[in-house]
């Protein structure tokens, strides 16, 4: 890998926020009363993480 190679990788990763975590499957009641639901707020963090990784990788 070159020096080059190594710095693009080093500012990919710095720049990217990291993975939202899936919820756990006990961490969902399944009644679909929950305001936010666990999955609201995870779908919801993985919209925003895509987005970000999309702009950063345009801008490399």
């Amino acid at each position: 890998m070159t020096k080059t190679q190594q710095n693009k990788l080093a500012v990919t990763t710095k720049s990217c926020i990291a993975k939202p975590i899936r919820p756990a499957s006990d961490e969902c009641c399944g009644g679909g009363s929950c305001c936010p639901c666990v999955w609201d707020e995870y779908k919801e963090e993985l919209k925003v993480w895509r987005l970000q990784n999309l702009e950063h990788s345009e801008n490399l």
